[in-house]
């Protein structure tokens, strides 16, 4: 059973993978809309920062915790997630269940091209699959307006965006609104592993917690400030986090003492 959990002031929905596979698919089928997002040690760290993307996480009709820095954080507050959910694993997941129920998607974002190889990967492997579109990230501003009309035209169950953290997040929060009845999932670099143009890493690895150390090895110019200098920071927003939690139960405590005190000392005065 999903449950809400509180982590860095965050709600994030606590919930194995087949469950999240199943409420997502009664939402989708329903054409109940909504705004889906994954938040890594990457997210929580630039939400810190950017209080757009601090909205949009707040604002969410599912959070999902994805990686091993999330679980481990939270964890060691006393708030576990437990289950690792990341896009790479559960859309592929969820369009395998939905495609036999005329399950639709809309890719949007990735450099040009990348989106239509992603969709016709998955279109391959689950042949029951409506891909109702695909547009590529790198659009202007001013084409925004053009882009919602022609999912709206679509209407896919599902749309998925690939913007990166936290371009995908803050655009489907300001613009989810103008896409009834369809359901908005932040997906990051899913459409670059879908179109195998990035390897992922193996499942031994994966198992492990491990993932980001063979992202980070794959690509080191661009990823090194994410998840060597990010890692720390995480780790010191969590124990930051800690602390403060910690002074100030240990004040509350001191006041109910205090005034338990009084409360005696004043039955005295009165005996």
């Amino acid at each position: 059973m999903a449950d809400r959990v509180s982590f860095l002031d965050t709600g994030f929905d606590r919930m194995p993978l087949y469950e999240a596979i199943e409420l997502l698919l009664v939402q989708l089928l329903k054409r109940q809309g909504g705004r889906v997002y994954y938040a890594n040690a990457h997210t929580m760290v630039t939400a810190a920062k950017n209080p757009a993307l601090a909205k949009a996480l707040e604002q969410s009709d599912l959070l999902l915790a994805d990686g091993s820095g999330v679980r481990w954080g939270s964890a060691l507050l006393g708030t576990p997630l437990v289950h690792n959910l990341n896009g790479t694993d559960l859309v592929p997941a969820l369009c395998k269940e939905g495609a036999a129920k005329g399950l639709s998607v809309y890719f949007l974002g990735g450099k040009p091209g990348v989106a239509e190889e992603a969709a016709a990967k998955l279109k391959k492997a689950y042949s029951g699959l409506i891909i109702a579109g695909t547009q590529h990230g790198y659009f202007p501003e001013s084409q925004t307006q053009q882009v919602l009309e022609a999912i709206r035209v679509a209407r896919p169950h599902l749309l998925l965006v690939a913007m990166g953290v936290p371009l995908q997040e803050i655009w489907i929060n300001q613009y989810a609104s103008q896409l009834p009845r369809i359901t908005c999932m932040g997906v990051g670099g899913l459409f670059d592993f879908m179109a195998e143009r990035v390897a992922r890493a193996p499942y031994p690895i994966r198992s492990v917690g491990m993932e980001w150390l063979w992202r980070l090895a794959m690509e080191p110019t661009r990823l090194w400030q994410r998840y060597l200098l990010g890692n720390f920071i995480f780790l010191r927003l969590v124990l930051t986090y800690a602390f403060a939690r910690r002074q100030g139960q240990e004040q509350s405590s001191q006041m109910t003492l205090t005034a338990r005190n009084k409360s005696g000392f004043e039955n005295d005065l009165n005996f």
